[in-house]
């Protein structure tokens, strides 16, 4: 868990107690070298069995059925849809070869919170088909032609075609019951034909996919594609041959085929004790929409890390270490302190700790806080931030370790391989 060898530094304006609760919670949540070594053992046992079937794993590690690799000489345009988190984006996308050059006619729609949860999936399905006609309608169509178009979701779908699948979890903050199972694509089609509109979803995927894929259209070495931002998910690329549960004939008996994997790492110690969690952890899942799922998600993401601020500082206050023991009904509020006050608070290196006061008496809305209290938030938000940022790290170790092993993406030519990957931060 926690490494309690390596030592944690006297605060300046802490007292006596507040420095013993600082050294308690630096147990906790700094991991030494052998609790990462684990974790990312752990990981490769799950990357492994996951492969093999889809019961024995917290990793979905789902086929895309993309197989190949770009060259950045691919041409053509094409409509793409993604759907990440609250944001919609529909894209118009001109593919111009080249070594990977392309132009993108791109909108954002923003997804409105009380479309994030319901009884029926189909709603917000509309609104995304709305979405759609109204880009169709700013970039112009032609009469009697089929728009081809691809879809990247954030949510996990167990795919058996580049075209077809049903939603294994929805996650990102949304809530349908009847979402899940869903076969995507007919649905999307089915709502499109009768809001009328000339399009024909060709694939589905999700944003990791996408972004290994995109990268490796300017940048033919790529093998890994990660997106870390209010979720968390990674792709790469697998030897067919690997992939034992992949029963679709048309792949099997092709040794040299390679095709990406959704790893889905979101889900990562949900249902088995793999992950370094203390009771801050713990409280935070049991009182999330979905208890016991995307536990690695909530340990490493936007979408978590300031409600585990939060209840960090809420204990600290009813230990009366913190605040002199008062909140206030912002900080007593689920999600009431904001991932991005993590990032404020981190990076306030001013003698008195201004940026940090602001965040805790303008947004938390308490009286007064003294330069002890900002020195403990501020060393919270960096507590959290830095093992969600290990974690992250050791995940994709964990991956590049097994497709060194593997020789994955390795050339004769070359000699070695590169891994590139994108990573939003919040």
């Amino acid at each position: 868990m926690g490494n309690p060898t390596i030592p944690f530094e006297k605060l300046k304006y802490v007292n006596e107690q507040q420095q013993l609760a600082l050294e308690e919670l630096h147990r906790q949540f700094c991991l030494d070298r052998e609790t990462l070594e684990q974790v990312i053992n752990e990981f490769d046992n799950e990357l492994k069995a996951g492969l093999l079937d889809d019961r024995s794993s917290d990793l979905n590690m789902i086929p895309s059925f993309v197989t190949g690799y770009p060259t950045g000489q691919e041409k053509g345009t094409y409509l793409a849809l993604e759907i990440i988190g609250m944001d919609i984006y529909a894209c118009q996308v001109k593919l111009k070869g080249e070594g990977g050059k392309l132009a993108i006619n791109q909108y954002q729609y923003k997804i409105p919170q009380d479309l994030m949860s319901g009884d029926d999936f189909v709603v917000l399905i509309d609104y995304v088909v709305e979405c759609v006609s109204d880009f169709l309608g700013r970039v112009g169509t032609q009469d009697l032609f089929v728009y081809p178009m691809a879809c990247s979701l954030c949510f996990a779908i167990k795919q058996t075609a580049l075209n077809n699948g049903r939603i294994l979890s929805l996650g990102h903050g949304f809530s349908y019951p009847n979402g899940v199972g869903v076969d995507i694509v007919q649905l999307m089609h089915e709502r499109m034909q009768i809001k009328g509109l000339p399009i024909k979803v060709v694939a589905i995927t999700n944003d990791a996919v996408c972004v290994l894929l995109a990268h490796a259209y300017q940048h033919s070495s790529t093998r890994l594609g990660i997106v870390h931002s209010l979720g968390t998910n990674c792709a790469y690329y697998e030897p067919v041959s690997h992939v034992t549960k992949l029963q679709d004939p048309s792949f099997q008996h092709n040794d040299r085929q390679s095709m990406i994997i959704n790893t889905e790492w979101c889900n990562f110690g949900s249902s088995r004790r793999t992950l370094p969690c203390t009771w801050f952890d713990r409280k935070l899942d049991r009182e999330s929409i979905n208890p016991q799922y995307h536990v690695f998600e909530k340990m490493t993401t936007g979408i978590a890390l300031g409600e585990l601020v939060r209840n960090i500082l809420i204990y600290l206050v009813d230990r009366d270490v913190l605040f002199g023991g008062e909140s206030s009904e912002t900080l007593n509020r689920q999600h009431g302190f904001d991932t991005s006050y993590m990032y404020v608070c981190e990076a306030d290196d001013s003698e008195d700790l201004e940026d940090t006061r602001i965040v805790i008496e303008d947004m938390l809305h308490l009286s007064k806080s003294s330069l002890g209290d900002r020195e403990i938030v501020r060393r919270v938000c960096q507590f959290v931030g830095m093992r969600a940022s290990t974690l992250v790290g050791a995940a994709i170790a964990a991956i590049v370790k097994h497709m060194v092993e593997h020789g994955i993406g390795f050339s004769e030519e070359e000699g070695y391989s590169i891994c590139k990957f994108f990573f939003f931060l919040v």
